[in-house]
């Protein structure tokens, strides 16, 4: 049997929240920008990053929003190269039965990886199983709260409904892993509406709801607002 990751699914319920969200933080790049390259500044990238590898779980929203939609202003942004360790991962968790030593080799592969994407949920996903699996209970609750920072940011970016209230993601998968956090399966289908906003069909559900659409204008380098 498939091993399934229930670790930290994160359902919101639509109802209420979409009842409740009257305004969006769409990513103002400029500002960001100016916010976190300001030295001595507690808003300075590399002292923010450093409180996100350090799992610092005092982070607030704020922080974490220039982090996230920060993340794409480094050097180091490379989105399309960590579908390797991905994929390392897959294969590890969809084996039948998984040894002690393979829990292990999870949580250093899933580490080392997430040190380079601290923002990858596909990453932290298997890592938080791996390390629930192994009693590190303490470390697994720091980073389900980084999992819950990270898709809070991106629903606090729009609600997905409309092609002008997209959500921003910075990382492809970051498309799936919303419609995941919102109960939603995929519909089998995503293309680019435009240069950059792309939409994904989701599977039959309660709401009515056909589709919803991610702002991908970062990933693949469209200009910055």
């Amino acid at each position: 049997m498939k091993r399934i990751l229930v670790s930290i699914i994160i359902v919101l319920s639509l109802s209420s929240v979409y009842a409740q969200k009257k305004s969006f933080s769409a990513p103002d790049y400029k500002k960001i920008s100016k916010a976190i390259s300001k030295k001595g500044s507690s808003a300075y990238y590399p002292v923010l990053m450093e409180r996100l590898k350090a799992n610092d779980t005092t982070l607030s929203p704020r922080e974490y929003h220039l982090l996230y939609y920060g993340y794409v202003l480094q050097p180091g942004y490379a989105p399309e190269k960590v579908k390797s360790a991905q994929d390392s991962l897959l294969a590890l968790m969809n084996r039948e039965v998984l040894e002690e030593s393979e829990y292990n080799r999870i949580i250093e592969l899933a580490s080392s990886t997430l040190n380079e994407y601290p923002f990858e949920i596909s990453i932290l996903d298997p890592l938080i199983y791996a390390l629930r699996m192994e009693g590190k209970n303490e470390l697994a609750a720091k980073l389900e709260f980084r999992f819950g920072r990270i898709i809070e940011t991106i629903f606090n970016s729009g609600n997905g409904l409309t092609k002008e209230t997209a959500f921003h993601v910075v990382s492809i998968s970051h498309q799936k892993d919303m419609l995941r956090a919102l109960g939603f399966g995929f519909g089998g289908q995503r293309a680019l509406v435009d240069a950059k906003i792309s939409y994904l069909k989701v599977a039959k559900n309660d709401f009515g709801i056909e589709g919803m659409f991610f702002d991908v204008s970062a990933i693949y380098r469209i200009p910055l607002k």
